[in-house]
């Protein structure tokens, strides 16, 4: 039996000005990171997990996926608690916590960090992409900063691809902690130890 779970990622539709940079011509922007409010929301997809079916959410269907939500025993991405689930709720989608796994979150505990107090010091250097190319050998098909500006210019296709990326590796990185109960630390040669408890059971289906 697989888990009842659902990977899920977003990318918002407007960009975001990193340190240092001025803003494109043509280009909408937020307000920062923080601004889960005015960010919107370009694509959300999803991989319904015990179905084994791939979904995408736009503006035409984005409020089809609380369904989706409501019928899943978890939700399962990577820095979803503190970005997508805040970005989400502003666009009228609710992903309770109670049932939200934030793998970034793991690997932040597993290291003896505080997952509410980020400091990039000390919590910056495992994101996905750097955790699957440790692990993997290979890291994300694109840059999420790059995303919102991609997709105003109209390059669809290629921020949903992007998009949909991102949930299969979080669902590979989600299976190499299930069944090996270990992540390649992707600063160091070392492991991280990670344990998932409410998944064990489904270890044999992995």
């Amino acid at each position: 039996m697989k888990p009842n779970a659902v990977f899920y990622d977003i990318e918002i539709e407007k960009a975001i000005l990193g340190k240092g940079q001025s803003p494109i011509p043509g280009i909408e922007y937020c307000a920062g990171f923080d601004d889960h409010a005015n960010a919107g929301v370009s694509v959300l997809c999803a991989y319904d997990f015990a179905n084994e079916l791939p979904l995408v959410y736009c503006k035409d269907n984005l409020a089809q996926f609380q369904t989706l939500v409501e019928r899943a025993d978890w939700l399962i991405g990577f820095n979803n608690l503190r970005f997508d689930n805040q970005v989400l709720r502003h666009n009228g989608i609710n992903v309770p916590e109670e049932k939200t796994v934030d793998l970034l979150r793991e690997i932040w505990r597993a290291e003896g960090l505080n997952p509410d107090v980020f400091d990039p010091r000390t919590h910056g250097g495992y994101g996905l992409d750097m955790v699957c190319i440790a692990n993997f050998g290979s890291g994300k098909t694109g840059n999420g900063a790059l995303a919102p500006v991609e997709w105003q210019r109209g390059q669809i296709g290629k921020v949903i691809s992007y998009c949909h990326s991102d949930v299969q590796l979080t669902a590979r990185v989600w299976r190499r902690i299930i069944n090996l109960g270990e992540l390649k630390h992707p600063k160091t040669n070392g492991t991280i130890k990670i344990e998932l408890p409410q998944f064990n059971r489904f270890k044999a289906d992995q």
